[in-house]
């Protein structure tokens, strides 16, 4: 299986270094500088970002290293699932979130055309943030979350997760500096590291190495690990080369004609593309199909523009960008052979997905969610031996899965048959429009009414999780049936007109209490939890409707908001349920 992705760099800037780092000679004359940590983080994407946070807000030093000194300035995933941005509501930081990209009374629609200034084929409406607002408010049956799904660029929301990263002492940011390679030491992996501007030399010695560094991944590689899947290089669209465009243009919203969208699609013989708004007033990216054997020139660029708006219009190209569509690949393993892993891997590095659906960015943030906690019990002590294997059994299906759908949507779009009169004014071509708009129509609620895919992820064969009778309902992408069987997401209700039930858990593991609960000895198990390092807080939620939705008296909630254990009565082997969802059976 080939694999190929050509990614845009700036050149790294030289580091500067706590001054408490040893350093040695090497036979060359420089410093190469060597600091030890109980956790490297290679690669400062979303995955290793929302890593090193996890790791922070709970005191594990770690060192993150990015060849990048800044976040990226050029568009790349276009928005956060409801699942993310419950994520980024428990660590602290939804609304900041919230605010980036698209202005509060700005369209969210999908938005397809023959070309966007010509005739529109279908649409299906998208809320805007303010009605996202309002409807975080209410209940909503079939999208039950306080955190609705946000229409934001990763280039915007990046620069958010960096300052989280910064306010935690434990985290130390090596930006500017690339991974050069990787060794896997008997306890850990040492990365040996370089600045491209000025020759520095580091070398990070750690407990724990985690791989969040892209297709390319220096730690993958180290461990022999291949991706496993398919790529699709002939489709019509959204299959082999591509180019992203990414340019300013003021009156591009005039020239369409249309009401605002986030998302256009030119849908014709000639030409397909993508373009997406990023800031609601002149800043936008368009996806082209790279034809075989065409270099992407500015040319090139200039054309397709056009071609996909079907009149002129004013622009300024600011970049450019060349990447590969048609993956489904997951590694065959996320973590080195050993029963308790000491090198793993996330985000790209672990599975590579094409955009459609807007599933990579979000399974990389949910990788490094399952891993964070972990990692961070290992480390101080409370964590099992079982635990780090856990991941790749709950991470991999879910990559799976989520890579499949992504792959659908891209056979459903790329492979669309046009006839070849789709844009004549005749009554052929009105028909034929008509036809290829609800075949659209039905792509779109498809691709992007999907709460199962935001909400229904379950761990179905995690060794940490205590089974009880029930069944989980099938995996269904397009309905989200809120309940609390172990393994699935904590179901979500309002405990008041502004606080979630997720709200009130603690910051790892917590005993729910619900109506019927025995409160006492739950307090009980809580404290003697504590008191031998494991941190399990009690909370009680008083009344019949979350003691419905939880099916149960008492419920365990992991630190990741997944359900791990639940029962009526508290068994007098608590310590045993705890410890296996703590990797300690």
């Amino acid at each position: 299986m080939v694999f190929s992705r050509v990614d845009f760099h700036r050149p790294p800037i030289c580091s500067i270094l706590p001054p408490d780092h040893c350093s040695r000679r090497t036979g060359l004359g420089s410093t190469t500088k060597r600091v030890r940590t109980r956790v490297a983080i290679a690669g400062g994407g979303p995955a290793g970002m929302v890593l090193a946070i996890e790791l922070g807000r709970r005191g594990v030093p770690c060192v993150l290293v990015d060849e990048d000194e800044h976040p990226p300035r050029f568009p790349k995933a276009n928005a956060t699932t409801a699942r993310s941005m419950e994520h980024f509501r428990r660590l602290g930081f939804s609304e900041q979130i919230r605010a980036q990209g698209l202005p509060p009374d700005f369209p969210q629609d999908i938005a397809y055309f023959t070309r966007y200034a010509s005739h529109e084929l279908a649409r299906l409406p998208g809320l805007t943030r303010e009605e996202a607002r309002t409807r975080r408010a209410a209940h909503d049956d079939r999208w039950p979350t306080p955190e609705p799904l946000h229409r934001g660029q990763q280039m915007l929301i990046e620069p958010v997760l960096l300052q989280e990263v910064r306010r935690h002492a434990s985290v130390t940011l090596q930006l500017g500096m690339r991974v050069t390679s990787v060794e896997r030491l008997d306890a850990g992996g040492l990365l040996h590291c370089e600045s491209a501007r000025c020759g520095e030399a580091l070398q990070i010695e750690a407990d724990y190495v985690v791989g969040c560094d892209g297709p390319r991944s220096r730690v993958r590689e180290t461990l022999g690990i291949r991706y496993e899947g398919l790529r699709e290089d002939d489709r019509d669209f959204m299959g082999g080369r591509m180019l992203t465009v990414y340019f300013r243009a003021p009156d591009f919203y005039a020239a369409t004609g249309k009401r605002r969208s986030w998302q256009y699609w030119a849908v014709n013989r000639e030409c397909r593309g993508l373009t997406i708004s990023i800031d609601g007033a002149d800043q936008i990216a368009c996806a082209l199909q790279l034809p075989a054997g065409v270099t992407p020139t500015r040319e090139f660029a200039e054309r397709g523009l056009i071609a996909t708006m079907g009149a002129p219009f004013d622009f300024d190209i600011i970049g450019m960008s060349e990447w590969t569509a048609g993956y489904m690949l997951v590694a065959e393993r996320f973590a080195d052979d050993s029963p308790e892993p000491r090198l793993l891997l996330a985000g790209d590095a672990a599975h590579l997905f094409t955009p459609t659906g807007g599933q990579g960015y979000n399974t990389a943030v949910d990788d490094a969610v399952n891993l964070g906690w972990k990692l961070a019990a290992v480390c101080q002590g409370w964590g099992g031996p079982s635990l780090l294997a856990s991941y790749q059994a709950e991470r991999q299906p879910i990559a799976r899965r989520n890579t499949r759908f992504s792959y659908a949507m891209a056979e459903s779009i790329g492979r669309l048959p046009l006839p070849d009169h789709l844009e004549h004014d005749s009554d052929q071509g009105r028909a034929a429009r008509a036809v290829l708009g609800e075949r659209l129509a039905d792509h779109a609620r498809r691709e992007f009414d999907i709460p199962g895919i935001h909400l229904g992820m379950f761990y179905a064969d995690s060794p940490l999780i205590g089974l009880d009778a029930s069944h989980a309902p099938a995996d269904d992408w397009y309905a989200y049936r809120p309940h609390a069987i172990p393994g699935a997401r904590a179901p979500h209700l309002w405990v008041d007109h502004q606080r979630a039930i997720f709200d009130c858990f603690g910051r790892d593991f917590t005993l729910l209490c619900l109506e019927g609960a025995d409160v006492a000895a739950a307090e009980t198990l809580a404290a003697r939890a504590r008191k031998a390092g494991i941190p399990l807080d009690m909370v009680q939620v008083a009344g019949d409707t979350a003691r419905e939705l939880y099916g149960a008296n008492h419920v365990l909630i992991r630190p990741d908001h997944h359900v791990g254990w639940r029962g009526d009565r508290l068994p007098q082997d608590f310590d045993q349920v705890l410890g296996r969802a703590r990797g300690a059976p």
